[in-house]
């Protein structure tokens, strides 16, 4: 009971206060902000009070962290990042290749995710079609000052 009595006491003190100040404002365009910022100044005194006489209403708010892991969907959105990667990945590899007149045949991503989610980049390898075996350096080159990765390319002579 002696929470209420304090609340409703800062109730009254702040309605108080706001209305002396909003006396002390001349009319005019300062008015509109003024009776804003006390609009917001009675908020805050009806929340702060309760909030502090009832804090288990903080916790129906708190997001759950430990669930996170535990999820099934965690996996497989772990994974559809990782393949979105890869296939960006070999996406730029095959129209840089193109762009310098080389046929790529097929682009492998070595890739690990770290504990915090990141994606580390460890290789690119490149497979040129037959016929391209004289294009690896040059290829090879341009693909490594792109992306900034290394990158291995060597020619299919299977076909």
């Amino acid at each position: 009971m002696n929470a209420v009595r304090e609340w409703s006491a800062a109730i009254c003190l702040t309605a108080l206060v706001a209305t002396f100040l909003q006396s002390l404002v001349p009319g005019g365009s300062m008015e509109r902000m003024v009776r804003f910022v006390l609009g917001a100044f009675m908020i805050c005194a009806i929340i702060v009070p309760l909030a502090k006489t009832a804090p288990q209403i903080g916790t129906w708010f708190q997001v759950d962290t430990s669930s996170r892991s535990s999820s099934p969907f965690v996996g497989t959105v772990d994974r559809q990042i990782s393949e979105a990667a890869q296939e960006s990945i070999q996406n730029l590899v095959i129209t840089e290749c193109r762009n310098i007149g080389v046929k790529c045949k097929n682009v492998r991503v070595f890739m690990d995710t770290n504990e915090d989610g990141s994606i580390s980049i460890n290789k690119v390898v490149v497979i040129l079609a037959k016929g391209y075996r004289s294009d690896c350096e040059k290829a090879s080159a341009h693909l490594q000052k792109v992306l900034g990765l290394k990158t291995e390319v060597i020619a299919d002579e299977n076909g």
